[in-house]
């Protein structure tokens, strides 16, 4: 009968224990948020800061890429689609734009004043047209020295890690889409871009593009107007 008794009383006490922790909660204040309707979380101070680095949603800034398909041939889940139409041999867009590593960590994307295959970091490194690492860019930016200040910079060679070159654009891309529905955020595709123009956005942007149709999520980078041809024009392929 003790037994009995003892038995009682210890399941209603851990119930009790239980229920202590569930109804103090109630009087708390609320902390669920109706994402994806409600955006304003951040402005309450608990979202911690994003690491540099952090793999978000797949950027291309597509002035600078080659059409290499690199990327598409590296992604293990084919949510990269490429196609493009060969300029005739000899001919070229542009160059991709210089990409300047620096030893403390911080990037530089301009062009470098000179060559850049031969470059001598015992001098000073000038880059003119410098613009930003995720964002809308203009080919006309690279064409013409731009004759912004903010836009020229002169750093030291010591202070350099390691420079990536410019490389000819020799492909009209007629399609760059990111399936970001597949993305299994490995970074492989980032990795082997030989103009590092396809990046991660380590940015709040980066983690908010949730959507309720999966063909939001099909981000489309081709862009027919910088070619300065219309959409409908073909080229001739080279041999």
């Amino acid at each position: 009968m003790d037994k009995y008794i003892r038995n009682i009383y210890k399941g209603v006490y851990t119930v009790l224990v239980g229920m202590r922790i569930t109804i103090r909660q109630f009087f708390e204040p609320n902390v669920t948020h109706q994402y994806p309707y409600e955006h304003d979380f951040e402005k309450k101070q608990n979202v911690r800061e994003i690491p540099k680095g952090y793999r978000g949603q797949l950027y291309n800034r597509i002035e600078d890429c080659i059409g290499c398909k690199k990327c598409e041939m590296i992604c293990p889940v084919d949510c990269i689609t490429i196609e493009g139409t060969k300029l005739p041999k000899g001919e070229q867009l542009w160059d991709s734009m210089n990409v300047v590593h620096l030893k403390d960590g911080r990037e530089i994307i301009g062009l470098i004043e000179g060559s850049d295959k031969k470059l001598n970091l015992d001098e000073p490194i000038t880059l003119t047209n410098i613009t930003s690492r995720q964002g809308t860019q203009e080919v006309v930016d690279r064409l013409e020295e731009s004759g912004d200040e903010n836009r020229t910079q002169t750093i030291s060679g010591e202070e350099v890690s390691r420079v990536v070159t410019r490389n000819p654009v020799v492909f009209y891309l007629d399609q760059f889409d990111i399936d970001m529905s597949l993305c299994m955020y490995c970074g492989l595709c980032t990795e082997v871009c030989p103009t590092e123009c396809l990046t991660m956005k380590d940015t709040l942007e980066g983690i908010e593009y949730s959507s309720f149709d999966r063909n939001d999520l099909i981000f489309e980078f081709d862009k027919q107007e910088m070619y300065g041809k219309d959409e409908t024009e073909e080229v001739e392929a080279a041999d």
